[in-house]
């Protein structure tokens, strides 16, 4: 019923359209654009692109997270502290955990996690986007008389491509949501940071994709049946611990040996190839906050995997190394020097996630008390 409805419009308002006297016939190719301007005009400006794409993880994690900060939970609250991620994050990281030991140790805290399975760079910039677009004039309000810290999750497999997993996941909704006309141009200015000339060839097979599905979206193909059958979003959680083991899993040595090995150089040269787009989504993120972050921290997950452990060390001695936590000069690496703690050489069990969170709420404290916050 609406497709009719807004093409009859349409022909009304082109219709209604007058040549200047003076113009002779209209070039043909008026009759091609005029339609289509006015068109994605009407759909970008009446269609609320997000809306239509229930099934990404999006809505669910930032209905919990604005709940969170309702009124009485922001009482006497001194520090707000926003953590973003994907899957090691959501298995391993537990922010209500984290906010017990701020609170034990006299430092009332909110912790809001933004978490999910796959969740690459761009998507998890869509959650805070859109956890930032959802707050009341109250909420911020708010958050402006705290102090506002942001935590991002640093993860090699991420860290290398701002898209990870975006081939995988395909044309469904959670790509779909966060290739909103809106956020593109900032996704292909850090694709340009990263990718040299020849490399925009190699990737042709996720570039044709990226722009198929940009145009899907920038002119809402499909919008009025996905919107008809639209559900509520449901509460999504941030954190879900493992509470099995990969069966495959069975790594040789100790975790702490593996964190002790050499770098590897000709890894460290590729690590840093990745820094000048790494720079401008860093700014980026904090951009979606409209100046409301007050300080950024970065952590890291132990790993039984060489690469990634030898990427966290490389990135602890980076400059502003102080602002990164992966448990060095901890006991961390000793506590979860055992197989049984983990799901598989990346996600970390139960309970092997609260012997982190407690170890990084710990982090916090210090730097806290000692006015580095």
């Amino acid at each position: 019923m609406m497709v009719p409805l807004v093409g009859c419009l349409l022909l009304v308002v082109l219709a209604a359209i007058r040549v200047p006297s003076g113009i002779g016939r209209m070039p043909r190719w008026y009759s091609l654009l005029v339609p289509l301007g006015l068109w994605l005009v009407i759909i970008n400006l009446s269609m609320p692109l997000p809306k239509s794409y229930p099934d990404s993880p999006a809505p669910g994690l930032v209905l919990q997270a604005v709940q969170k900060l309702d009124p009485g939970a922001l009482a006497g609250i001194q520090y707000v502290i926003i953590v973003e991620g994907s899957s090691v994050t959501w298995n391993g990281f537990d922010g209500e955990r984290v906010q017990r030991v701020l609170a034990e140790n006299g430092l009332p805290s909110l912790v809001i996690q933004l978490s999910f399975a796959g969740a690459n760079h761009a998507e998890r910039y869509e959650y805070l986007k859109e956890f930032v677009e959802a707050l009341r004039p109250d909420q911020l309000d708010a958050l402006r008389r705290v102090k506002l810290i942001l935590c991002r999750e640093v993860e090699l497999g991420y860290d290398k491509n701002p898209l990870n997993n975006f081939l995988r996941n395909g044309s469904t909704g959670r790509s779909l949501r966060y290739l909103d006309p809106p956020n593109v141009p900032m996704f292909f200015s850090w694709l340009a940071l990263k990718y040299r000339p020849i490399d925009w060839i190699r990737e042709h097979t996720l570039l044709s994709n990226l722009t198929g599905c940009v145009l899907f979206n920038l002119f809402h193909v499909g919008y009025v049946p996905r919107i008809e059958s639209l559900t509520a979003p449901a509460k999504t959680e941030p954190f879900i611990p493992n509470l099995t083991q990969s069966p495959g899993f069975a790594p040789g040595g100790s975790l702490d040996s593996v964190h002790d090995w050499p770098l590897d150089k000709r890894l460290t040269s590729m690590f840093a190839e990745n820094l000048a787009w790494q720079k401008k989504r860093d700014q980026d993120f904090r951009d979606a906050f409209r100046g409301l972050i007050k300080s950024e921290y970065f952590f890291a997950f132990p790993s039984w995997s060489k690469q990634n452990a030898d990427y966290n060390i490389w990135k602890r001695r980076q400059p502003g190394n102080e602002r990164f936590f992966d448990g060095d000069a901890t006991r961390l690496i000793d506590e979860l020097n055992s197989p049984s703690l983990w799901y598989d050489q990346l996600h970390l069990q139960q309970a092997g996630a609260e012997l982190y969170s407690d170890e990084f709420g710990k982090y916090l404290v210090e730097r806290i008390q000692s006015k580095s916050l």
